[in-house]
């Protein structure tokens, strides 16, 4: 045995960073069928806690493949994490793999058989025969809890990597791998945890936010991150210890994109909802625009913080641009549709006839309009985010008492304007 494949000393494992590797399972992953949302959300997962993944392969659901491409990880690795293939059905092949890999049988783990007998009768339904093949893992494996579903997890040594095996379902890997971060933190206890500021900007481009921060003085042990997602661009600042000079830094980053934050370490509809919440109002939606959009995307923050929303959604009928009229519009559907005025917000959204779209917001003192024109073209898709986001960006604006028109680098505001009541 040569020194590059000695094991690591015990000591050397606390202190070194592991090198992190995730095996994915299956041909709709391969292929496309469907995106590889786990890979993309573990890599988030564990950069955020300290570690970082270094390599990501996909495999088919075949016995050779996955036993070849867990091997081949496992030499130049300290941990691999294995997803898919722990299911009851025959192209379920993962413990399999497992257990040519590491040279053992298939044993009955007779534990996992009780607990899903279990769950079974919890649901008030038999076990099928089939989900024993759940419960037969490699000899010498330890068990992994998943309490949101019958697939079995475990862990085993494939030479010197600890390699954990996880079920598909996104839940279920999410849950399962909150056991695993804490056993890899328990092997390399000397890797310090990562803390995360997050700034959430709206109408900026990532370009223009990087040039912006990085002429700031950077501390030596702050990292900048930037993650983009319509329509918004989320700013992560990483540090391990919030000293004088990282606090000093994060009010720099924060004064340069001020204009443009709707949010900082919380997103920005639980901003939205709680300041709702806390200035005991509701909401209601009269939307011309979005199709609904609108109401789901913010409907489970308002769901959180006990906000009641009333959601009329209309068939479009591109208007005229005219901001004189809209509260007897608005108060008029209030009374079509039989809901309370008082102590309410009320948003009027509707598609205008040159392109664009009006909102209109009304509250206890004023209304404010905007009407807004996209810069380029936008899918139907798209062009319901951007809007969403503008009217939630207005309402937290008016509760916040800021000014409730901002400028975003995706529209341009031809027209404006608060009127009194």
């Amino acid at each position: 045995m040569n020194k590059a494949e000695q094991k690591k000393p015990e000591y050397l494992q606390q202190i070194e960073t592991p090198r992190i590797a995730m095996l994915s399972t299956g041909e709709e992953v391969l292929f496309g069928d469907i995106v590889d949302t786990n890979a993309s959300w573990l890599s988030a997962f564990l950069f955020e806690n300290g570690f970082q993944m270094t390599t990501r392969l996909t495999v088919a659901d075949s016995l050779d493949a996955i036993s070849n491409g867990l091997t081949q990880l496992a030499k130049n690795h300290d941990v691999v994490i294995v997803n898919g293939g722990l299911g009851p059905t025959s192209d379920d092949m993962t413990a399999q793999a497992a257990a040519l890999a590491t040279n053992t049988e298939l044993v009955l783990y007779d534990e996992w058989v009780v607990r899903m007998k279990q769950m079974f009768a919890k649901w008030q339904r038999p076990m099928p025969d089939s989900n024993i093949k759940q419960a037969m893992l490699p000899a010498g494996s330890r068990l992994i809890d998943n309490p949101r579903g019958t697939a079995c997890g475990f862990s085993t040594q494939v030479g010197q990597a600890t390699c954990y095996f996880t079920p598909g379902v996104p839940h279920e890997f999410k849950a399962m791998s909150q056991f695993i971060l804490s056993d890899i933190k328990l092997q390399y206890c000397k890797v310090p945890d990562k803390q995360i500021h997050r700034i959430y900007t709206f109408g900026l481009s990532e370009s223009g936010i990087a040039n912006q921060i990085e002429a700031l003085t950077k501390p030596d042990d702050v990292t900048l991150g930037y993650r983009s997602a319509l329509p918004f661009i989320e700013v992560k600042v990483f540090y391990t210890k919030l000293t004088p000079a990282v606090e000093a830094f994060l009010l720099d980053v924060e004064q340069e994109l001020t204009a443009n934050t709707v949010s900082i370490n919380q997103d920005i509809r639980d901003n939205t909802m709680a300041l709702l919440k806390q200035h005991a109002k509701s909401l209601a939606l009269f939307d011309y625009s979005t199709q609904g959009y609108l109401h789901h995307w913010i409907s489970n923050s308002a769901e959180n913080h006990q906000v009641a929303i009333n959601s009329v959604n209309l068939p479009s009928q591109p208007c005229k641009v005219v901001l004189d009229t809209e509260i007897e519009q608005i108060e008029s559907l209030y009374s079509q549709f039989s809901l309370e005025k008082s102590g309410s917000n009320g948003f009027l959204i509707k598609d205008t006839q040159q392109g664009g779209v009006q909102l209109s917001l009304l509250d206890q003192d004023k209304i404010s309009s905007q009407c807004v024109e996209f810069k380029r073209e936008y899918s139907f898709q798209a062009r319901k985010v951007v809007i969403s986001a503008i009217a939630v960006d207005m309402l937290r604006r008016s509760l916040d008492n800021k000014p409730v028109f901002a400028d975003y680098g995706s529209v341009t505001r031809v027209a404006s304007n608060v009127k009194k009541l």
